[in-house]
């Protein structure tokens, strides 16, 4: 039945029978089978018995010997079937024994309720152990044997016993037994409809219909070439976004559907792996490169182009980019695998299509990225995250106004880092509300003990978070009679484009005397509506301006602009990287408010730095 089922879809490679599903399914069908002989052959044993006392006072008694034979012959089956468990062996002996049974009723004297017992339970055993089709075959055959016999029988060409069945006791016979059957039949159709129903839910995708990515995993021949791509619809979210939840179904049947389309014409399968991804598959030659691969996605991608989504009045452009691979025979990387890197590469370059090359960079980096979300995990659940704080010091270099909170986390090897490295791969992990919350506290601590300021790095993610707010109220609980407040600092390049949830948040904190930052302003998407339209009390500039202000008029202009402005507009300064007494000496003329570097002083621990005096907590 699945053989048909996955030929006639044009899975001709699928190896279904290697999969889990398959394998669960086929296990619990044997089991039935094997309860089913057992318990038929259990119950055999009882029919040579009731067979010889029904008949120990007939004159057509067969002699004893043929029913302890009989009786032998079934038990050594059940012992030998439940020992060795051949069910397709056994499950073609015991129908071949029902055939022989049923016709050999009809010579014995009295058969015709051993005959009603045998073809009552042929349409259950032939379907429950052969199926709905190839149980009517043999139902079929069992029925035009028993048939022929009779009519022999009555023709007189074979003896039979005296009297024999008379006509009304045959179409009772029949009927009994057709009826028997039918039921059996749809029984029988019904739960392998039912099974191929579930398949299909485990092999394709409910609204495409594409084989899914399991599916793609068991069709790929280990001794064979491939070209695997994996097809990906930038746009998918914007469009579902704009268009609402309902549109994301119809933007996946019409991209599976121009998919399917060019399949004959570029020789591939289709299958779906994401709500907005898909695989394609195709076979290769010895002699197929990675060139030849890019050259067969680029035109595979150009008949795509070609084709727009109808919506309404106008036409919708799905906008697809492409990861392929070239799979050999000795390749022991998941292909999958290898197609995902080329993607991520051609989103990081932002281009259209990346073939995987072996590039060791592409397998350092999802290295890297496997090895930094182990040690987060590790820092989570040893507690051995650390909090540093940096100073920030007035004009002059001189007295400490208020310190940043930096996050540093533990490596394998015992030595902490920076946070910024990690801050990637914990924000597309949800890991990231760990590690504000942990900061968040931290700095609740800090200012409890040494009554000071303390600035810390949120993103717009934590502002979006009821989890966060909630934090904030219990942090200002803890300080809210010491003198110390806090600096929320809000990523400036990515960070401010919710403008109203943003101001709602600075509107929420500055009931409790907190303040909000803009930190790495200048740079990026550098946008001063931003300065104009949220209430910002300090703006950090960019270090990497910083940095340059002392080699770069350009630089040092653009720092100048963004001071300007700020004073204008009763905003503070901070000059962030000031590194060595180059850039200090730089800064000095440029009346910027705040420097903080390594400069000055490196994060540690409040207690190692200076004694900050009352008058140095940041003011009004």
């Amino acid at each position: 039945m699945l053989d048909r089922k996955f030929r006639n879809k044009g899975l001709f490679n699928f190896r279904y029978k290697d999969t889990q599903w398959f394998k669960t399914i086929r296990s619990e069908t044997r089991l039935y089978k094997f309860q089913v002989i057992v318990f038929v052959l259990a119950a055999s044993l009882i029919i040579p018995v009731a067979l010889g006392f029904s008949h120990i006072s007939s004159p057509y008694q067969l002699p004893a010997l043929v029913y302890t034979g009989v009786f032998v012959v079934f038990a050594a089956e059940l012992a030998f079937f439940v020992k060795m468990k051949k069910i397709r062996a056994m499950t073609l002996l015991l129908l071949g024994e029902l055939i022989v049974g049923l016709v050999c009723s009809l010579f014995l004297q009295g058969g015709y309720a051993l005959a009603l017992l045998l073809l009552s339970v042929c349409p259950l055993l032939a379907t429950q152990l052969r199926g709905s089709r190839r149980g009517s075959y043999y139902f079929s055959i069992t029925l035009a044997v028993f048939l022929l016999t009779y009519v022999l029988q009555v023709l007189q060409v074979l003896p039979s016993p005296v009297p024999v069945f008379s006509p009304l006791e045959i179409l009772f016979l029949l009927v009994t037994t057709v009826t028997i059957f039918i039921l059996s039949y749809y029984a029988e159709r019904r739960q392998e409809t039912l099974v191929a129903r579930f398949v299909d839910l485990l092999v394709f995708d409910e609204s495409t219909g594409l084989p899914n990515k399991d599916v793609l995993y068991q069709s790929i021949d280990p001794g064979k070439r491939y070209i695997l791509a994996i097809i990906k619809i930038e746009n998918f979210s914007d469009l579902v976004a704009l268009f609402g939840y309902e549109f994301s179904n119809i933007i996946s049947q019409f991209a599976s559907q121009k998919l399917t389309k060019y399949e004959n014409r570029y020789s591939y399968i289709t299958y779906q792996l994401k709500y907005n991804e898909y695989g394609l598959l195709i076979e290769a030659d010895t002699e197929t490169t990675t060139n030849d691969a890019a050259d067969l996605l680029g035109r595979i991608l150009k008949s795509l182009e070609l084709e727009s989504l109808p919506w309404e009045r106008d036409r919708i452009k799905l906008v697809y980019r492409v990861g392929g691979a070239v799979i050999t025979p000795e390749d022991s990387r998941s292909p999958l695998s290898k197609a995902d890197v080329a993607l991520k590469k051609a989103e990081r370059g932002h281009s259209a299509i990346s073939i995987y090359d072996n590039d060791n960079d592409e397998r350092e980096s999802a290295y890297k990225y496997v090895i930094r979300f182990t040690e987060l995990i590790n820092n989570r659940e040893n507690q051995t995250f650390k909090a540093l704080f940096q100073p920030v010091f007035s004009s002059d270099g001189k007295g400490i106004v208020w310190y940043e909170a930096l996050l540093r986390i533990k490596q394998q090897d015992g030595e902490y880092v920076s946070i910024y490295p990690y801050l990637g791969v914990a924000k597309s992990t949800g890991f990231y509300q760990h590690l504000t919350d942990f900061i968040l506290r931290k700095t609740a601590e800090a200012i409890s003990t040494y009554d000071v300021d303390v600035s810390v790095n949120i993103s717009i993610t934590d502002i979006l978070r009821p989890e966060f707010i909630t934090l904030v109220d219990q942090v200002y609980e803890i300080i809210k009679y010491r003198k110390g407040r806090i600096i929320f600092e809000i990523l400036e390049s990515d960070e401010m484009v919710e403008e109203d949830k943003c101001l709602w948040f600075i509107d929420y904190i500055s009931r409790y005397g907190f303040r909000i930052a803009i930190d790495d302003f200048g740079t990026g998407y550098s946008n001063y509506c931003n300065l104009i339209n949220l209430p910002v009390y300090i703006v950090k500039i960019d270090g990497s301006l910083i940095q340059k202000i002392h080699s770069d008029e350009s630089a040092r202009m653009l720092v100048e602009g963004i001071v300007h402005f700020c004073k204008k507009s009763n905003k503070k300064t901070v000059a962030e990287f000031v590194e060595d007494i180059h850039i200090f000496e730089s800064l000095k003329s440029m009346n910027i408010d705040f420097l903080q570097g390594y400069y000055l002083s490196l994060p540690g621990d409040i207690c190692n730095c200076p004694c900050l005096p009352e008058a140095a907590v940041l003011e009004d």
